[in-house]
């Protein structure tokens, strides 16, 4: 099996088994060692990632218009030990503070001099948190060049801007780029087009979809069948920013019309009426099917939601 198929349903979240003999699906991925940590990983059981890293520096005092990247230059040891509360509650992979770090966000907040900083930095964080066991994996959001449904911006600039933070991001050594939160689905495949820039490093790709009509699109009026037949090109694809009953429809749809291993992260509900880390936890029987690669939380999810979807699984 490879890092596009399927494993078969697990009673429970197995230990690691010994995998040989195992040669990857994709082409571009074929004699290529990068890939070989998440692959071989994926082939033991779902991988636990993180949740929200914004949430939890703004618990420690960052500011409502400061953005998260500030703290990679700023309060490094904050962003350190965010990541090692999520790996202290046994998550698999950790997620560098990446996400706004391309020219287009950080242009906004005077910092697009120190692109390559940035994100170098926030991966050598991360990598210090986590053991050799951990996975690292590095998150790149819109650029604010998709709004309301339509491109605002010129898409050169647009890729360009992928481009450049995407090839600092291989070079500083992660074991995934994580294009993620894309309201759009015309955005989530210029990043993916870029990403072929970036040498031999697996790519997931995560949208959000919202209820229109009483079914998930995202903002250009994309279903998530759809979305992963467009974007058959990436490693592992899914969702993440939204309701877990959202992810449960965006995932019975993305495991009928693909065979990538899928990402689901959803949020910790709406501000105002958060979902308690039990009540999420609730939902993992009906997740976790053989279809998901990795499994974390966005907004609002703690590590206190990631030790509860654990524990639950394991006990499923």
């Amino acid at each position: 099996m490879g890092i596009g198929e399927k494993r078969p349903a697990p009673s429970r979240v197995e230990p690691p088994r010994a995998v040989s003999g195992v040669e990857p699906p994709f082409d571009r991925l074929r004699g290529v060692s990068r890939v070989e940590p998440l692959r071989a990983r994926l082939m033991r059981r779902p991988l636990w990632a993180d949740g929200a890293l914004g949430t939890m520096l703004r618990a420690e005092g960052l500011g409502a218009d400061e953005p998260p990247e500030l703290w990679t230059l700023a309060r490094p040891e904050a962003v350190a030990a965010v990541h090692a509360a999520y790996l202290a509650v046994g998550c698999d992979l950790v997620t560098a503070n990446t996400f706004g770090a391309n020219r287009l966000r950080l242009r906004t907040y005077g910092l697009d001099g120190q692109i390559a900083e940035i994100n170098r930095k926030g991966v050598r964080i991360a990598r210090g948190a986590a053991s050799g066991d951990h996975l690292v994996a590095a998150a790149i959001g819109p650029t604010g060049g998709f709004q309301r449904g339509r491109r605002i911006g010129p898409e050169g600039e647009i890729r360009a801007a992928f481009e450049e933070q995407m090839a600092v991001l291989a070079e500083a050594g992660v074991d995934l780029i994580l294009v993620e939160t894309m309201t759009h689905l015309a955005e989530a495949r210029v990043a993916l087009e870029a990403s072929r820039s970036s040498g031999p490093v697996p790519v997931a790709v995560t949208l959000v979809f919202f209820d229109q009509g009483g079914a998930p699109h995202t903002l250009d009026g994309a279903s998530p069948g759809e979305a992963v037949r467009d974007l058959s090109g990436a490693d592992m694809l899914g969702c993440n920013c939204v309701e877990v009953e959202m992810a449960l429809a965006v995932l019975e749809e993305m495991q009928e019309a693909t065979t990538l291993p899928l990402v689901v992260q959803p949020h910790a509900g709406l501000p105002g009426t958060p979902r308690t880390p039990e009540a999420m936890a609730r939902f993992v029987p009906a997740l976790l099917t053989p279809a998901v690669g990795i499994f974390g939380g966005c907004c609002g999810t703690t590590p206190a939601h990631l030790q509860a979807v654990i524990q639950a699984a394991r006990h499923a």
